[in-house]
């Protein structure tokens, strides 16, 4: 295959996997607002676990990618990992609430107690893929980057623009159809076998390509001032985000 190929067929394998992502959190609206009795409450708490997972997930990959020789190669591990938290996501479920039901919360007197230990027990169950869903961009994005350093704004905005397409679309599909034709379960089940599906075609393309380019560090001298402005812009994109 060849390099524009190769682009092109990630970023259509990229839109897939913001197909999965929403629907991860579509579907986990609906699950926590069963436990968590209030759909306004489970989908609070879905979408700030989310982001924030996200958040943290990015954060961790720019603190580390630079170590990994192979970026694309670690997003279709990531992806694998995701879709398998995906496959056993009901089962999960079902067992924290029967725990929950059954043993911990007749054992706690205090009604305020009680309501952080269900949020408690609802972030444990949606955490963790969060993060792993919020590491899948960096990833992506310096692996492409690495491979075609010669348009690094074009291939960030059509990653984003595909990943975004893919999340918009997952949404309807999940609400309207999936749910409809599947249940609960059969529409979680859905998106982990899409992210395990992706995971084992990332890998199969990278085995045809070139290894991938080792990072290196410009010989940029970094300034007070150009410190000062990057903190900066990060603030403004913070208080964006918050808007």
């Amino acid at each position: 295959m060849s390099g524009t190929g190769f682009r092109i067929a990630l970023l259509a394998l990229f839109a897939l996997s913001g197909f999965a992502g929403l629907i991860y959190q579509s579907v986990w609206s609906h699950y926590l607002k069963l436990f968590l009795g209030h759909a306004a409450y489970a989908q609070t708490l879905v979408l700030s676990i989310f982001m924030g997972g996200m958040a943290l997930g990015a954060w961790l990959s720019s603190r580390h990618a630079r170590r990994w020789p192979n970026l694309l190669l670690a997003y279709a591990a990531i992806e694998l990992v995701i879709g398998l938290l995906g496959l056993v996501f009901h089962g999960a479920f079902v067992h924290t609430i029967d725990f929950a039901f059954v043993t911990a919360l007749p054992a706690v007197s205090n009604p305020m107690l009680a309501d952080a230990l269900k949020w408690l027990l609802g972030t444990l169950l949606i955490l963790p893929q969060s993060v792993l869903l919020g590491m899948t961009f960096p990833l992506m994005s310096a692996g492409l980057i690495r491979r075609f350093p010669a348009t690094p704004g074009a291939t960030l905005a059509l990653l984003y623009f595909t990943n975004s397409i893919g999340a918009a679309v997952g949404v309807l599909v999940s609400g309207f159809i999936l749910i409809d034709a599947v249940g609960l379960p059969g529409t979680i089940l859905t998106a982990g076998l899409i992210n395990v599906a992706l995971a084992i075609v990332v890998w199969a393309l990278l085995k045809r390509q070139p290894p991938e380019p080792r990072a290196t560090t410009a010989s940029v001298p970094i300034t007070v001032a150009s410190t000062q402005s990057y903190r900066l812009l990060l603030i403004i994109a913070m208080v964006t985000g918050l808007s």
